[in-house]
């Protein structure tokens, strides 16, 4: 995916979250969730599999306090 293609996809799923709803703390945590999704998206292409195994069990366990707000 192009950083152009990559900016317009997130562009599109953090505008549904302002279109979907008023409640800017639901918005707050479901767009901290869609970058931690990014993150470990990106671990997965740039890590070797010691150091993404880290990086993924600390950004599942960030996502799991997120969804707990």
């Amino acid at each position: 995916m192009t950083p152009k293609e990559k900016a317009q996809e997130l562009d599109s799923r953090f505008y549904e979250l302002v279109a979907d709803t008023f409640d800017p703390d639901w918005r707050a945590k479901q767009g901290a969730l869609i970058a931690v999704d990014e993150i470990i998206e990106i671990a997965r292409d740039a890590y070797n599999e010691e150091m993404l195994a880290a990086v993924i069990i600390y950004w599942s366990k960030v996502k799991q306090e997120l969804e707990k707000l």
